[in-house]
């Protein structure tokens, strides 16, 4: 029985995709997002949006890479996989494929902002064109 489980185990990990490494991803909201860009102004703001949504309004210093271009996944291989990273999209169903994709590419830090752009105008912050 225990050769089974061990076995049954073996192939979830092997053709399921299952790592075995810990999360990367931190689930905050925007006005976390909002304290922890003034305490570490470092964090980089990917903004996983379309380009028309980004110039409507956008987080100060965020970096845009519209997920449904083709060229994005080529574009998030290029980022530092060591610093740290702040994702969002207007609610975070267009994040989520950003963060996923990062998890799996090895990225060590990441927030994915929950409430998404949505909620960070609901929370009326700051806001730049």
């Amino acid at each position: 029985m225990i050769k089974k489980i061990v076995l049954i185990s073996l192939f979830a990990l092997i053709f399921g995709g299952i790592s075995m490494q810990g999360q990367n991803k931190t689930e905050i909201n925007s006005l976390d997002v909002k304290t922890l860009v003034n305490k570490n102004p470092k964090i980089i703001i990917l903004d996983v949006r379309t380009s028309d949504e980004f110039n409507q309004g956008h987080i100060k210093g965020a970096i845009n890479i519209d997920i449904k271009q083709p060229d994005a996944f080529s574009k998030i291989d290029k980022l530092d996989k060591n610093a740290r990273y702040i994702v969002h999209c207007r609610t975070n169903h267009r994040s989520s494929i950003a963060v996923n994709y990062m998890e799996e590419k090895g990225f060590k830090n990441i927030y994915q902002m929950m409430d998404g752009f949505n909620g960070w105008m609901l929370n009326n912050l700051p806001v730049s064109k």
